[in-house]
Formats: structure tokens, C-alpha cells, sequence
């Protein structure tokens, strides 16, 4: 539901409001019916009936299968119930403006014609009772408005119905679009490229290896060129990334980003900054803590990262020439030094993405808006028409300003000078009061209505029922004639604010839905490039590490070579089908496959490794191998092991993946910025990962919640799901431990892990 100052939603906060119009509408009229009740209770009784039965009759209109620009006519004989109504308990001495309300629902249903004939009605009845042509046309033009504001504040509340309902097909076309774009690019170059891989590895000819090995580097490039531009149009990755560093060596990390997304071509060289500046102060610096904020100010998106390591400050300008060249590229400043806190700070700033042009204002909006400016017009007429003609140059000054002010300041939305405008809005509405006539109480109710939208709830409500009090002392009278002033303006404002607000509303909805659409194509842009880097990037580097081999083998091993190039052809045959999947909506893996995968690609690179497996859920295993892809790259790109250990279980309520190895180099203590990428992945999954030194080894560990309310039989490997729990690492136990054979590599002598089951 939606709060009074909320972008929420649904049809309930705009069905109050009509409820709320109708009810202030016939409020006076239902009040007067009571007053009449102890001396006349039949027709008293009669007229209170009508005013609530008129009410509750404007309930049909927001239904929500109404989907017509005001709601498709309903039966007719609910329309001619309530003209009857509305009739009777006219002749039962009402005022004929509670007519507004079934004229209201006639403009709402189209019906013309019975709009002309209670028109006509209404002129009639009141020529009969009138005292005068000034107070008959009062009170006809009172009809008129109350019924096009109701029938205003109803179009609003199916509108906002409507715009709401459509914010998810908006997403979803948004995502489609996107998915279908990055399908193209993707199905060009990258597409292009495994097709010839796949060709040239499988002529099984040494002839073949050199241009195979040409393609496999430029498509790995491209797959890598790719995902940096997917991946551009965020921060949220490299800012994950930068929270794991930092965390990972112990520094206190505090990340605040104030900037709009997407960002554009630019934010590929503000994730560099970012990138750079925390690895300088994990690496250099003895930062204890590091602050790491945007903000956009002035067109542009301003990065900084701040630490407490003095030594960073040893960076200087030759560290940071690079960037710097990099940030004037894009029409950017880049700027490092320390602070006068002693602090070293690293600053960039880009030009910010434009924002996305507003949404055209529907037509039913635009009908509300220009009906909201017949209402400040019909003011302007009704409050001159009493106006002593001495004083009507002073009136028609009055009501100009006054309504030029809620047109720029209510309707517009304005907030530069707002304070000062209420102030002279409120002195325009009270003081010309007794000079003006007792119609100029409209201008306390309008203003009344502005208050509320344009100041906090309880305190717009509190100035709003003291503007009604001081309207009514203003005008004088007796006390019923005080009363009587001040529940006008009540009404007009409630009017006004139902209108105001609805506008409000639906604008706010809109930009909701442009904002959701937004922010979806920038995670579908995340979730293509995470898949690029995290999958398709591993398999070209696999399809890259076995060419090579087989090129190292093709004299001296032409079976084994043979077999590399084996590989390679499925390899390029998954990787076009990961292609596929990464263009659609994300593959599925199978953890058991790539445990396999990765010990034939670590074995390639000639590593000792050992596989720890228990069955997992499937759902939990698919997650658990993007990680594992992630940290054979890492491990193959890195580091200089020679063994490794994986080991995965279902431990308690979480399944738990663990790459272990050997070759970290000296100084490392926190992640590659690859690891940033899982994080955000794994936190999308109610996982977490740490990585960093463990007893002399590197360890990598991730972990993710079980469903239990899962099906149990879909698991990665066969046997039933271990019960019990275990600590948080994965013992070396030499029982559940299977060792993958190793055999002599032809060329150099050295122990190899063969590929184990394809």
C-alpha cells in the first residue's frame, strides 16, 4: 500500500482518495440532512440515505476490471438509480450541488445525453428556486466543478491502477530487448570464432594448431573485451570486488554509492580507478580503513577512495600516470594526494549518464491537469462574480497571482523559493477575505490542498485545518456561518489534494516502472557479462591451454595430441552452447561435470589434484560451479601450483565448495578482482565466500544455503544427501579423498592428471 509520501502501490491509496473526494463532496449537504433530522425526520432520514447511497454508488467505478480510459459504462440501470437518488433528495429540499456526484459517473460512462438531460434538470430546478441569476449560476457552476473534479480524481485512480499493473510487462519488455541485443553481439564475433575453433580442431592436423591457436587468443580476447562492456554500465561489480579486498587484508571497508545507474562508456574507466586505487592500498599502503563513495554533482559522477595508509601516498604521480591519461580520454579529471587529515585520496570524475527523458504524460493525466486549471479558472469566475466593481481590479489582480502561484507550485511541482510562495499564497488566500466576499473562501481551500501535498502529512494536515479556522474567523458572521466557512474550505481542500496527489502518484509510478525496466537491463547486462567471464572466459581459456599442449605434443605424442584436440572440439561445442544459454537466461550445470572439467584442465597444465565430492542439490551445484570455473581460472592464471585440492559436501544447511592450492604467490592476501563478480552472484544466492592464505596453502571457499524443501533426489552425484553437520572447512579426509591418477607428460617428464570422464 501505498503511504502518503511513498512510491508503494495498487489501487487502495487511490480508491481512499476518491472515496474521500465523493464523501467531502456530499458532506455538507449529508451534515445538512442531519440538522434537518429532529424536525423533519422523513425527509432528514431521506436525504442523509441519499448522500451515503451516492457515495457507495461511486465504488462501481473502481473496479479493477475496468481498463477504459475512465472505466467502461456500467449497466444503465445503476446510472439511472443514481440520477433517481440524486433527484429525490433534491425535491426533498437538498441542494441541488449534490448533483455533482451522478454527474461525476455520467461523464465517467460517456453517457452525453444524460448528462444534457440532468444538466437541464438542474438549471430548471434551480430557476424555480433561486432568489437571483448571480446565485443560480453559483450554484450551477458548483455542480459543474465538484463533478469534473470527481470525475478527474476517479480517471487518476484507474490510471495509477493501470500504470501499475503494466510496471512488470515494462520490465519484462525492457529485459527482452536487452536479452535480444546482447544475443546479437554475442552471436557475431564470439559465435564466430567457436565455429572456427571447432573446424580447425577437428582436422586432427598439426597444420591446423597455429591458426587454431590465433583464433582461440582473439575470441578469448573478445569474450573478455565483451563482458568489460556489459559490465560498464555498473559499478556494483567492481565495488563488490573492492569489499572483498579490502576485507580479505583486514582493512575496514565502508562503500556509499549515491550515483544513478547505468552509467555508460565511462564507467568502464571508473571500475578501473576503483579497481586500481584499492589493490594500491592492500598492496602499498598499512590502511586500516578505506572509504569508498560516489556521487553525482554537476553532470558528473564523482569516485573516491580514501585510507587512513599513509605509505600509499608513495604512489604519486607515476603510478597513476595511466589513469589519469585513461580518465582525460573520456573528458574526465583524475586527482591523488593526501588530505589535510593526513589521509591519501584518490578522486575521478566523469560525465554522468543523461538522464533518461521523462515519460510523456498520458491522456488521461493531461485531461486531469487541464481539468484541475478549469477548476482555478471557475474560481477565478465564481470569486469576481460577488466583487463590488470598485474592487474588482484589486480581485482579478488577487486571483491571477494567487493561481499563478498553484499552477507553477502545485502543479508544476516547483520547489525553488516554495517556502516563500506558501507564504505569499497564504497571504493572498486570508487577507483580501473580507474585501472580497464569501466566495474568495475557495482560495483558503486550494491553498489548503497545496499544503498537504507539499509539506509532510501531519504537518500539511495541521496548516491546513488551522487555514480552514482562519477562513472562517476571517469572514465573520455567526457562529453557524464560521462553521460553515471552514468546512467549505475543508472540502475544497480535500479536492485539490485528491487531484494533486493522484498526479503525483501516477508520475511517481511512472518513473517507478522506468526505474525498474533500468535497473533490470543493467542486471541483465551484469548477468550476461558474469556468465561471459565466469563460463565462456573458462572455456576459451581451457580450449587456449589444450591447443597449446597439443602443439607441445604433436611431434613427440601424436595420440596424445589427438586427444587435445579431441577436447577442444568439445569444448568449442559447449562453449556454443553456453553461447546460447548466456544469450537466453543463464545456463544450467551440472557440478559433477565440472569437477571432471576442472581436473582435465588442471591435469593439462601438468597440477597434482585431488577431488573431495559429495552429492549436492542441483540448484546449490549450478551455483557451486560457477565458483569452481572462477577458481580453476584463477588458479591456472595466478599461481604456481602444483597441487590442488577440491573438495565439496553438503555440510549441515549449506553446501560448501573448497579449491585449495599450493602455488600463492608471495605477499597475495586477498582475492583477484574476479572474485568480486562471484560475490555479488553468491549473495544472490544467500552464499558467501572468503578467500586468502590458510596454513602456507591458498584457500577459496564458498558456500550456499540448501533448500531443503527441494527435491533431494535431483543432486550432482548418486547416493543420498549426507545428514548431520560439519565445521565450516572441509577436512582432508584421506577416506573420502579420491586422488586423480598421474601419468608422465612425452615432453618434459613431469606428473599429470589425465582427463579423467568426458
Amino acid at each position: 500500500m501505498v503511504g502518503e509520501r511513498g512510491g508503494g502501490v495498487g489501487l487502495r491509496p487511490a480508491r481512499a482518495l476518491v472515496i474521500a473526494v465523493a464523501a467531502a463532496l456530499a458532506s455538507v449537504h449529508l451534515l445538512k440532512g442531519v440538522a434537518r433530522t429532529p424536525a423533519e425526520p422523513g425527509s432528514g432520514t431521506a436525504v442523509v440515505a441519499a448522500c451515503l447511497a451516492l457515495v457507495a454508488l461511486q465504488l462501481r467505478h473502481l473496479r479493477p476490471a475496468r481498463t477504459g480510459p475512465a472505466g467502461a459504462p456500467a449497466h444503465p440501470g445503476w446510472t439511472a438509480a443514481e440520477l433517481a437518488v440524486g433527484f429525490l433528495a433534491v425535491g426533498l429540499g437538498a441542494s441541488i450541488g449534490l448533483l455533482c456526484l451522478p454527474a461525476a459517473s455520467l461523464l465517467l460512462e460517456r453517457r452525453r445525453v444524460l448528462l444534457a438531460l440532468a444538466a437541464a434538470g438542474a438549471v430548471l430546478v434551480e430557476a424555480e428556486r433561486a432568489v437571483g441569476v448571480r446565485e443560480a449560476v453559483d450554484l450551477l457552476v458548483t455542480v459543474a466543478l465538484g463533478g469534473v473534479m470527481l470525475y478527474a480524481v476517479t480517471t487518476l485512480a484507474l490510471l495509477a491502477s493501470r500504470v501499475h499493473a503494466a510496471r512488470l510487462t515494462l520490465v519484462a519488455s525492457a529485459v527482452t530487448d536487452e536479452r535480444l541485443r546482447i544475443a546479437a553481439d554475442l552471436r557475431s564475433e564470439l559465435s564466430a570464432g567457436l565455429a572456427q575453433i571447432h573446424d580447425l580442431a577437428a582436422r586432427q592436423t598439426p597444420q591446423a594448431l597455429a591458426p587454431l591457436i590465433a583464433v582461440a587468443r582473439r575470441t578469448l580476447a573478445a569474450a573478455r573485451a565483451t563482458a568489460a562492456e556489459l559490465r560498464s554500465l555498473s559499478l556494483a561489480p567492481e565495488a563488490a570486488s573492492a569489499r572483498a579486498l579490502l576485507v580479505s587484508a583486514g582493512v575496514a571497508a565502508d562503500i556509499r554509492i549515491g550515483h544513478r545507474e547505468p552509467l555508460g562508456p565511462a564507467g568502464t574507466v571508473l571500475a578501473t580507478v576503483l579497481r586500481e586505487a584499492v589493490t594500491a592500498v592492500v598492496r602499498i599502503g598499512d590502511a586500516r580503513r578505506c572509504e569508498v563513495g560516489t556521487e553525482e554533482r554537476a553532470g558528473r559522477v564523482m569516485l573516491r577512495v580514501v585510507s587512513d595508509g599513509v605509505p600509499t601516498a608513495a604512489l604519486g604521480a607515476d603510478v597513476l600516470d595511466d589513469l589519469a591519461e585513461r580518465v582525460r580520454a573520456v573528458d574526465g579529471r583524475l586527482t591523488a594526494g593526501l588530505e589535510p587529515d593526513g589521509r591519501f585520496a584518490v578522486e575521478a570524475a566523469v560525465a554522468a549518464t543523461p538522464a533518461p527523458t521523462a515519460a510523456a504524460d498520458p491522456p488521461e493525466l493531461r485531461t486531469a491537469l487541464g481539468l484541475y486549471h478549469f477548476l482555478l479558472a471557475a474560481f477565478c469566475v465564481r470569486s469576481l462574480m460577488f466583487v463590488p466593481l470598485p474592487r474588482l481590479g484589486l480581485g482579478a489582480a488577487c486571483a491571477l497571482a494567487f493561481c499563478a502561484f498553484q499552477i507553477r507550485f502545485s502543479i508544476h511541482d516547483a520547489t525553488r523559493h516554495a517556502r516563500l510562495a506558501l507564504v505569499a499564497s497564504a497571504v493572498l488566500a486570508l487577507l483580501p477575505l473580507p474585501w472580497l466576499g464569501a466566495n474568495w473562501i475557495g482560495a483558503a481551500g486550494i491553498l489548503a490542498g497545496s499544503l498537504v501535498i507539499a509539506l509532510p502529512l501531519r504537518a500539511g494536515a495541521a496548516l491546513a485545518g488551522l487555514m480552514a479556522v482562519a477562513a472562517g474567523a476571517i469572514s465573520g458572521g455567526p457562529a453557524a456561518s464560521v462553521v460553515s466557512t471552514a468546512v467549505d474550505v475543508l472540502i475544497t481542500c480535500v479536492v485539490v489534494f485528491g487531484v494533486l496527489r493522484l498526479v503525483r502518484l501516477v508520475r511517481e509510478l511512472q518513473r517507478a516502472g522506468a526505474g525498474l525496466a533500468r535497473a533490470a537491463v543493467v542486471g541483465e547486462r551484469l548477468r550476461a557479462a558474469r556468465d561471459l567471464h565466469d563460463l565462456l572466459g573458462h572455456g576459451l581459456a581451457a580450449i587456449l591451454l589444450k591447443a597449446e599442449l597439443a602443439r607441445r605434443l604433436a611431434e613427440t605424442d601424436p595420440r596424445r595430441c589427438r586427444e587435445e584436440l579431441a577436447d577442444v572440439v568439445r569444448l568449442a561445442d559447449r562453449g556454443r552452447a553456453e553461447l546460447g544459454a548466456v544469450a537466453e537466461d543463464g545456463p544450467r550445470l551440472s557440478l559433477a561435470a565440472e569437477l571432471a572439467s576442472a581436473a582435465a584442465v588442471l591435469g593439462a597444465a601438468g597440477i597434482a589434484v585431488e577431488l573431495e565430492e559429495e552429492p549436492v542439490p542441483e540448484t546449490a551445484g549450478t551455483v557451486l560451479s560457477v565458483v569452481l570455473r572462477e577458481a580453476v581460472t584463477n588458479v591456472l592464471r595466478h599461481s604456481r601450483a602444483r597441487h590442488v585440492r577440491i573438495a565439496v559436501a553438503a555440510a549441515g544447511d549449506a553446501a560448501r565448495l573448497e579449491v585449495e592450492n599450493d602455488g600463492a604467490p608471495d605477499g597475495v592476501t586477498a582475492p583477484g578482482s574476479g572474485i568480486g563478480g562471484l560475490s555479488v552472484r553468491l549473495a544472490g544466492a544467500g552464499g558467501t565466500l572468503t578467500a586468502g592464505p590458510d596454513d602456507g596453502w591458498y584457500l577459496l571457499r564458498a558456500e550456499v544455503p540448501l533448500d531443503r524443501s527441494a527435491d533431494t533426489g535431483s543432486v550432482t552425484g548418486g547416493g543420498p544427501a549426507p545428514g548431520g553437520s560439519e565445521p565450516a572447512g572441509l577436512p582432508r579426509d584421506p577416506h573420502r579423498v579420491r586422488p586423480v591418477p598421474r601419468v608422465q607428460l612425452a615432453d618434459d617428464g613431469g606428473e599429470h592428471v589425465p582427463h579423467g570422464p568426458r
